[in-house]
């Protein structure tokens, strides 16, 4: 005992603060904790939907050498009306030339406030692609219908073709240009028979539709007459 109580002593420089701070400090994360508690902080973007890019540009914001993105978005609300708003990302280096207008994101946005969103890192697919076909027949309601473009999507194939023709009408529409083009699918060239029909691209896919060149395309067995030339850009009305 003697000796517990020798080292006690020589100890009570550095004890009493610490016996101090305990006092005071652990009543005070008590009160923090009750305070606290059922008042966790929630993220008010709850709501799934696709925006479509109109504009990007860089913050100055850098993780890792990849640059930080605001995306200027026309997106799609549950009630089907499309609304502006924009969200921030980190984009890799080896993304960003596919960060260009028409281009569809996934995205989560403040049901009371539309402006708030922000970008969804864990999209729902089948509803993204739904909204986005919604979307586009209320772009370019002469082409393809909502269930045309839903079709494609679920029973679709993709395909190489030719493009054997491509020409502009000179027609613009929701600012995409309105086209004629004709294709011929891979291994089917010397048949001669091919699909025609008119769609709308922007302005970005320009430089892809250029015939003699192979595309891929998305088609229907049976119904190759609708077909959508598919893009890693762009999701556009005739494109994918």
């Amino acid at each position: 005992m003697g000796a517990f109580f020798d080292w006690l002593l020589s100890n009570l420089n550095w004890m009493i603060p610490v016996i101090f701070i305990l006092a005071f400090a652990l009543p005070i994360l008590s009160v923090i904790r009750r305070l606290t508690k059922g008042h966790v902080s929630k993220n008010p973007c709850t709501v799934q939907t696709v925006g479509f890019i109109r504009s990007t540009q860089q913050t100055g914001m850098y993780v890792n050498e990849n640059p930080q993105l605001l995306f200027e978005l026309d997106a799609l609300a549950e009630d089907g009306t499309v609304f502006q708003t924009s969200v921030r990302k980190i984009i890799p280096m080896t993304a960003m030339a596919g960060m260009v207008p028409g281009r569809a994101i996934p995205i989560r946005y403040n049901p009371d406030n539309r402006t708030q969103a922000v970008w969804d890192d864990h999209p729902d697919e089948s509803l993204a692609q739904e909204r986005a076909a919604r979307y586009q027949c209320r772009k370019h309601p002469g082409d393809l219908s909502y269930e045309q473009r839903m079709e494609l999507l679920k029973n679709g194939v993709m395909k190489k073709a030719l493009l054997k023709s491509f020409r502009l009408t000179g027609k613009e529409e929701a600012g995409d240009y309105e086209a004629e083009a004709a294709i011929q699918l891979a291994g089917e060239e010397q048949s001669g028979h091919t699909f025609e029909r008119t769609l709308y691209v922007p302005n970005t896919a320009l430089e892809y539709l250029i015939p003699g060149r192979y595309v891929d395309v998305r088609i229907i067995p049976g119904k190759e007459d609708l077909f959508a030339i598919v893009l890693d850009t762009s999701v556009v009305s005739g494109i994918s």
